[in-house]
């Protein structure tokens, strides 16, 4: 088992703000992440839950998915 394994086994000890204040970031984290953008370090404990929770790491997959599908739709 590698470190990474055992770090989403029993989660970061990190600061990890939880699932309701990682949800209000999550459209803006999409946002910049489709548009190639840095990513600041606010979204630091962000990460950190979408490491921990894999529920959230769902909806954030989704979510960046169907913004860049979305993006890939548009007239340049």
């Amino acid at each position: 088992m590698t470190d990474i394994d055992l770090d989403r086994l029993l989660g970061s000890d990190r600061d990890d703000p939880g699932c309701d204040e990682a949800g209000e970031l999550m459209d803006a984290y999409c946002d910049l992440v489709s548009r190639g953008e840095p990513v600041s370090d606010q979204f630091e404990e962000f990460l950190t839950h979408m490491r921990n929770c894999d529920a959230c790491r769902e909806d954030m997959e989704g979510l960046l998915a169907l913004v860049r599908e979305r993006a890939s739709e548009e007239p340049r």
